[in-house]
């Protein structure tokens, strides 16, 4: 069946409401992503992990969201953020626009790290705005965090090595569109392990200080992406749907009380 409500027609969208059949939406970003990766590595990879997910609990996809909190990269050619309030706004609108047309589930499904915690408010506001007229659920994730113990055990950088444009997001490329992968463009570039990591267990406490710029030799990247590779993404992706699939069909409400 189609899962993409772009390609549905009104009725179609209105069959899958009637089903109650979960929606996706899909959060990404433009921005740059070092010298060898596309400026929608974001976009793409949540919209990529999100048509998968949705076969797996027979859910919908929506459009994706191309923009996000990407200010930490304004200063590089190509990136275009949304400031924080704006973009919250928008992911509100379309939360609500989908709550109130029928759909029960709403799944933000994150691709840009910096917009996880903006869509973590976002599904909260959701609730205190609309929970009086509709009886829905939202849940907001990052794509990579339900199997982050799993991908972190695999990886071949030392913690710091997954962050931006590192060895998980230039793996999963390579394993998905490697023609437009420039590995070779990385010589001479300036990238190594930094303070954070998607996966890897850290200390809780964000601390930000200056941003990134390219005119002191900084190559919009955070972590190793010099150990990735085409078979690793592929694995990567494996785990990631594997993790989210049993998210989605055991899921537990924050509010609800605990299942034994």
């Amino acid at each position: 069946m189609e899962r993409r409500l772009s390609y549905m027609t009104q009725m179609e969208a209105a069959d899958a409401i009637a089903a109650g059949r979960s929606v996706i939406v899909p959060t990404g970003a433009t921005e740059a992503h070092g010298p060898h990766m596309p400026l929608d590595t974001d976009t793409h990879q949540v919209d990529h992990i999100a048509a998968l997910l949705a076969d797996k609990i027979d859910a919908v996809v929506a459009p994706p969201v191309a923009y996000g909190i990407s200010k930490t990269f304004e200063k590089f050619p190509g990136t275009i953020s949304l400031t924080i309030p704006t973009y919250q706004t928008l992911v509100f609108e379309i939360g609500a626009a989908l709550v109130r047309q029928g759909f029960k589930h709403i799944i933000l499904l994150n691709g840009n790290r910096p917009s996880g915690t903006a869509n973590d408010a976002v599904a909260r506001h959701l609730i205190d705005e609309l929970d009086e007229d509709y009886d829905f659920v939202v849940s907001a994730v990052s794509y990579w965090e339900p199997a982050a113990a799993e991908i972190h055990a695999m990886r071949k950088s030392v913690p710091g090595g997954m962050g931006h444009g590192c060895e998980m997001e230039a793996s999963f490329q390579l394993a998905t569109r490697p023609d437009i992968v420039k590995m070779d463009r990385l010589e001479g570039a300036h990238y190594g392990p930094v303070g954070w990591d998607l996966v890897a267990p850290t200390n809780p406490t964000r601390t930000y200080a200056r941003r990134p710029r390219p005119q002191v030799g900084h190559a919009a990247i955070f972590g190793d992406p010099s150990v990735a590779s085409a078979e690793a993404g592929e694995a990567f992706i494996n785990v990631v749907i594997a993790a989210l699939t049993k998210t989605f069909t055991e899921l537990q409400t924050s509010y609800g009380e605990r299942r034994k």
